[in-house]
C-alpha cells in the first residue's frame, strides 16, 4: 500500500454516506509525542506473517492498480458500511491471521473509533449516536493518539494482543500516514476498515480476493441480524426515556421532578426493559442457530467458506460478542 501517491486517481462511487458522515466535525489538534511505545514480544501468529509478506510484495504497487474495478467497487462500497460492518468484512477475510485479535478490535479499536467520532460530533448519549462510516484526518489523529494513550497505560492489553499497538509517531508524521498510506481509496478519510488494513499490515487486494459477493440467501444469519438490530432499537427506546426522566429529576423539587425520580427508580422493571430483555433472548438464540451452523472454534482456523459463501467466522464472533456484552449491560443482575 505504500507509494500510494504514483496510483491514478480514484473514482468515488455513488454510494450514499452515513447521515453523521455529513456533519460538521469538530476540529482537534491532536500533538501526538514522540516518545517511543515500547511493543512486547508476545506471539506472532505465522498467518499473519504471511499475510504481512504478501502486504510487503504489494507496496510497489498502487491500490487502484492491485485491484481490478468489480474489487474496487465492492471495496469503495464496503468503506460506505457503518464501523461495525467494515470489522466483521475485515475478520472474515483474515480471521486465521488476527482472530486472536478480535477481541481487541471490538473492545479496545471499535469502543475507540465510536467515542472519537461522538466527541467530534459533541455526542454525549448513546441513543442519539447512529454509528458513522468514516473520519476526516484529524480526528484520525485523535484515533491513533487515544489507542497509543489505551496500550501504554493498559500494560496487560499490550501484552496480549501486541499486533493491536499502533506505532507511536509524531502528529505531522501520523498525518502524512493517513494521506499515503491508511487513506487506501484516496477519499481523503479514515474508514475503519483502511485502518486495520493498516494497523495489521495486510493487503488491499488479498483482503478483496478472499471477499467474494454472496452468490446466495443466509436465512439464518439475516434473522440474527436483524433480532440484534431488534435488540438495538429497544436500547435507544429505554436510554432514551432514561435520558428524558434524568433531565426531569434533576430540574427541580417539584411534583414533575419527584413522579420523575420515582419512575427512574422503577425503570429497571418496566415495560421498556422487560422488552429490551425480550429482544435479548431472541437475538441471543438466533444467534445461537447461526454459530452452531457454521460451527465457530474459540479460536482461530474454523469455518471454511462454503460454495457461493463467503466466510463468516468474524461476523459470527462479533455477533456472540455483541450478545455477551449487551447481557452485561441489560440482562437481568443475578
Amino acid at each position: 500500500m505504500a507509494n500510494l501517491k504514483k496510483g491514478k486517481k480514484l473514482k468515488k462511487t455513488s454510494a450514499p454516506r452515513a447521515n453523521n458522515a455529513a456533519l460538521t466535525q469538530a476540529r482537534l489538534k491532536a500533538g501526538i509525542g514522540k516518545k517511543k511505545l515500547k511493543k512486547t514480544s508476545g506471539p506472532k501468529s505465522r498467518n499473519l506473517d504471511t499475510a504481512n509478506q504478501q502486504y510487503l510484495a504489494a507496496k510497489g504497487k498502487s491500490f487502484t492498480e492491485a485491484l481490478d474495478e468489480k474489487s474496487l467497487e465492492y471495496f469503495n462500497e464496503v468503506c460506505t458500511r457503518p464501523f461495525a460492518e467494515q470489522a466483521q468484512f475485515f475478520l472474515n477475510a483474515f480471521w486465521d491471521e488476527c482472530g486472536d485479535h478480535a477481541e481487541a478490535i471490538y473492545s479496545i479499536h471499535w469502543s475507540t473509533i465510536k467515542k472519537v467520532e461522538m466527541d467530534s460530533l459533541g455526542i454525549h448519549y448513546v441513543h442519539l449516536y447512529e454509528e458513522g462510516i468514516d473520519l476526516d484526518f484529524d480526528m484520525g489523529l485523535v484515533l491513533f493518539e487515544k489507542l497509543c494513550r489505551h496500550f501504554d497505560e493498559n500494560k496487560q492489553d499490550a501484552e496480549q494482543y501486541p499486533n493491536a499497538i499502533p506505532e507511536m509517531m509524531t502528529s505531522v508524521v501520523r498525518k502524512k500516514e493517513l494521506r499515503n498510506k491508511v487513506d487506501v481509496n484516496f477519499d481523503g478519510r479514515v474508514g475503519f476498515l483502511e485502518y486495520l488494513l493498516y494497523q495489521f499490515q495486510v493487503s488491499p487486494k488479498t483482503l478483496m480476493d478472499r471477499s467474494t459477493r454472496s452468490t446466495e440467501s443466509n436465512p439464518e444469519l439475516d434473522a440474527a441480524r436483524a433480532a440484534l438490530a431488534e435488540v438495538n432499537k429497544r436500547i435507544k427506546a429505554y436510554e432514551a426515556e432514561k435520558a428524558r426522566l434524568t433531565k426531569i429529576a434533576e430540574s427541580g423539587k417539584g411534583v414533575k421532578a419527584l413522579g420523575a425520580k420515582n419512575m427512574l427508580a422503577q425503570i429497571e422493571s418496566g415495560p421498556l426493559m422487560e422488552q429490551l430483555r425480550a429482544a435479548l433472548i431472541t437475538g441471543e438464540a438466533k444467534v445461537r442457530i447461526v454459530a452452531k451452523k457454521y460451527k465457530l472454534k474459540a479460536s482461530a482456523g474454523g469455518g471454511e467458506a462454503s460454495e457461493g459463501q463467503p466466510r463468516t467466522d468474524g461476523t459470527v464472533w462479533w455477533m456472540k460478542r455483541e450478545i455477551k456484552e449487551k447481557k452485561r449491560l441489560y440482562g437481568r443482575k443475578k
